[in-house]
């Protein structure tokens, strides 16, 4: 299974600020779920002949969870704990939203485009390829 790390060379998320209301409704409008916020790492996978295929996330046994956090302002930071000692390694970037689309850039210079096929306030689903491979990583809400 292809390791996330790689991939978070493009994780870095979107606002999705819409509300919408009915102009014959006097309820209170609810905002769109954002992308904004801490999310976990919780499901990786592929599509293949167009079938999703999707595992748990492996997580480093005995060390705090893989997590990202998208902040306002177009900032992200990816959180890993995959070394010997459970040492946090952070990779940071900024992000951009353009309708469902979803560019992350490194400062390391790696950028990855992503399509968000989910986004709930409690899950945030994106598809992206790498190397060729259309791959899938499913975020909860943390």
């Amino acid at each position: 299974m292809f390791k996330l790390r790689n991939l978070s060379l493009f994780l870095a998320v979107l606002s999705l600020g819409l509300s919408s209301c009915s102009k014959d409704s006097d309820a209170t409008p609810e905002a769109a779920p954002q992308v904004e916020g801490t999310w976990q790492f919780t499901k990786e996978g592929t599509i293949t002949n167009n079938q999703e295929v999707l595992n748990n996330y492996e997580h480093t046994t005995g060390c705090t969870k893989d997590y990202i956090e998208i902040f306002g302002g177009n900032v992200i930071k990816d959180h890993y704990f995959d070394n010997p000692n459970c040492q946090e390694t952070i990779d940071t970037g900024t992000w951009n939203k353009s309708n469902n689309a979803l560019t992350f850039v490194y400062q390391n210079g790696n950028t990855v485009n992503a399509e968000i096929m989910q986004l709930t306030n409690t899950t945030l689903k994106l598809k992206f390829v790498v190397s060729g491979s259309t791959n899938l990583i499913v975020l909860t809400r943390m």
